[in-house]
Parts: structure tokens; C-alpha cells; sequence
């Protein structure tokens, strides 16, 4: 075999090791879906499936490392969202205000996904995760930070943010991570529940809106809520920037 042939050989094989990879997920997520998140084992996955322990294995060392798997696809879904954002003509802002719409939407549409996302942050999981996929989720979710780090220093040079803030844009980026994460979070569980008096009494459908504004307006990020109807821009997003995704909401 010459190495043409070995290459193309080779190129196949790693495109079926892939694929079998991605099914195994879609597996996983289908167990998670229908029967729970704790339903959810390496035993089971295997019988779902139509390989062999070993194979699947082969792919996961153990029911962490899967769970790390899930949160890495769940990251990169996040990511075409927000990639969504960068031909979005609006201001600085507006573009944080998308990335918070975005990361709503991409709860509202990937349930199972979300709650694997907000499992895999404790260490019990990332610890009994391979180093390499644990290095993987390090590196997606550095991609992510560093775009809204890019606003933010854009938002520095076009005066919306204060010159003040522009040796801690990290410490700002987590502000509205955890912003944006703390409320969806709460609004998914809370609401489920069905058991709170604060869900209750507040607008859900502008729920991290509001949220996201108070934060913003609190680091002086211009223009402030007083001086521009944020709620079109919301809008905007709903019926233009992410209309596909909505409609598969509405289905």
C-alpha cells in the first residue's frame, strides 16, 4: 500500500471513529431525554447501542468522561449561536445583550444538554474526566470569553465603556457570565418546580433582559437603559438574528 493509499485509509478511519463518537452522544442525550439524567450509565449506553462494551469504552473512559463529551458538544452548539452575532449590526452593547439572548435560547433548545453543561462544572466530574477532554473544555470555553472580550475592548475604544475596565475585562466578562448562567439557571429550575414566589412575581419572558441591563448600567456600559429601547433590540434578535432557532422553539 503506498502512502497515498495509507493516508486516505487512515483519513477514513479517523471520519469512522468520529462518527461513532457523535452517535454514541446522540445516544446518550436520547437516554438522558426520555428517562433522566440519572438513568444515564456507561451499561446503559451500551445497550442502547450496537457496539460492545470495549468499543464504547474505547471512546469514554467512564460515565464522567462521557458527560465531559456532552458538555464539549454543548459548548460548541453555543458557539455557532454566538457566531451568529458577529455580522449583527449593532452597538457594543446590543452585542452583549445578543450573546445573553443567545445562551437563553440555547437552554430553551437543548434542555438535557444545559443541565449536563451545569453538572460537568462540579469537580467531582471534571476530575474523573480524561485530561484531554477536561484541556478540550478549557480551550472551547476560553474561545467563547475571548469573544466577549473582544466586545468589551471594542466598547473601550468606541467610549460605550469606561478606560477603567480595561485591565479587568476578564473579571467583567464573568460578571456577565454569571449573570446571564445564574439566571438561566434559575429560571429553568425554579420554574420547573413551580414552587417560588419570586418566579412568580416577576416578567419571565424578560426576565435575564432586565437582569443583564442592571448589570450593565452598573458598569456605566453606554448607552444606558434610560437612553435606548433595549427591548427592540430583543426583539431584533427574536424575529431577525435567530428567527430559524425561534420557530424550532415554537414546533
Amino acid at each position: 500500500m503506498n502512502t497515498i493509499q495509507m493516508n486516505k485509509t487512515q483519513n477514513r478511519k479517523a471520519r469512522e471513529v468520529a462518527d461513532r463518537e457523535q452517535l454514541l452522544l446522540d445516544l446518550a442525550l436520547e437516554i438522558i431525554e426520555k428517562h433522566g439524567f440519572s438513568t444515564l450509565t456507561m451499561d446503559k449506553l451500551t445497550q442502547q447501542s450496537e457496539y460492545s462494551k470495549g468499543t464504547v469504552y474505547n471512546h469514554f473512559s467512564s460515565k464522567e468522561d462521557l458527560l465531559t463529551a456532552l458538555c464539549l458538544r454543548a459548548i460548541r452548539v453555543q458557539k455557532v449561536l454566538y457566531n451568529k452575532l458577529i455580522t449583527f449590526d449593532a452597538c457594543s452593547r446590543e452585542k452583549v445583550v445578543g450573546f445573553a439572548f443567545a445562551y437563553e435560547l440555547f437552554a430553551k433548545l437543548n434542555p438535557a444538554l444545559f443541565m449536563v453543561g451545569l453538572t460537568v462544572k462540579t469537580s467531582a466530574i471534571r476530575e474523573k474526566a480524561s485530561p484531554q477532554r477536561g484541556n478540550a473544555i478549557t480551550e472551547a470555553e476560553n474561545e467563547l470569553i475571548e469573544m466577549m472580550i473582544t466586545i468589551a475592548n471594542g466598547a473601550i475604544e468606541a467610549g460605550e465603556l469606561s478606560k477603567k475596565y480595561a485591565q479587568n475585562l476578564y473579571q467583567v466578562t464573568f460578571s456577565i457570565w454569571c449573570t446571564a448562567f445564574g439566571t438561566v439557571s434559575l429560571m429553568q429550575t425554579l420554574g420547573e418546580s413551580g414552587n417560588s414566589s419570586c418566579i412568580d412575581n416577576i416578567c419571565v419572558d424578560n426576565s435575564l433582559l432586565y437582569h443583564i441591563s442592571l448589570l450593565l448600567d452598573g458598569l456605566g456600559w453606554s448607552p444606558l437603559n434610560d437612553d435606548f429601547d433595549y427591548a427592540q433590540t430583543w426583539l431584533k434578535l427574536k424575529n431577525e438574528v435567530y428567527a430559524t432557532e425561534i420557530a424550532q422553539l415554537i414546533k
